[in-house]
């Protein structure tokens, strides 16, 4: 298992590790980390000596984290663009779809639905009390289940200007989707896509 090519649910990790393939150290902050090998899109980026900070709504997940990368900042928020205490939506203590959005939980989960508060911060909140606010970011990966907007909302984009960005867009037409719009807006250019995760490059240009 330790030695597959590729741990992301679409090869994400493939093209972000080649993008990368010149840099042998570099920071990623991966929201929604879920979990610290399977379907994850830094741990490539982990094996080559990197280092980042991993954020999941799920205690279960930053439990994982902490054992298996001690050497990652590893936090059990949620991500917003408020700081406040908000609502999480879940059915297991390990899933890749609990999310804060209540519209997107009725829409995958069956059965039973649970509910427990927990504390949201913005991006900028984070990187500021972990003493990163100067961090130079080579990889910001989002996927919070419908609040990836909410993410990039909370972040000061144009202060950090993560070199890399991919998070999920589920809109058929991903250039009218508000996520494409905002990163459009601060000079990022599509580079990727798969079946839901877009990969986008800030350009100067």
């Amino acid at each position: 298992f330790i030695n597959k090519k590729t741990y992301s649910m679409d090869k994400e990790d493939v093209f972000i590790a080649d993008y990368f393939k010149n840099k042998k150290k570099g920071f990623y902050v991966d929201v929604g980390c879920y979990h610290p090998l399977h379907r994850n899109n830094t741990f490539l980026l982990y094996k080559k000596g990197w280092e980042g900070m991993n954020i999941d709504i799920h205690n279960f997940s930053i439990e994982l984290f902490n054992y298996l990368r001690p050497n990652d900042r590893n936090y059990n928020f949620a991500v917003s663009n408020k700081n406040e205490l908000v609502e999480m939506y879940f059915q297991k203590e390990l899933s890749q779809l609990s999310t804060i959005e209540k519209d997107q939980a009725k829409k995958v989960f069956q059965g039973n639905i649970k509910t427990k508060s927990i504390q949201a911060y913005t991006l900028d909140k984070i990187l500021n009390f972990s003493k990163l606010e100067n961090i130079k970011i080579d990889l910001l990966d989002i996927d919070v289940e419908s609040a990836d907007f909410k993410v990039l909302q909370g972040l000061s984009i144009n202060k950090f200007e993560p070199e890399l960005i991919c998070v999920e867009i589920h809109e058929k037409n991903i250039d009218k989707s508000e996520t494409y719009k905002l990163l459009n807006n601060y000079g990022y250019k599509l580079l990727w896509s798969g079946v839901f995760s877009h990969i986008f490059k800030f350009s100067n240009s």
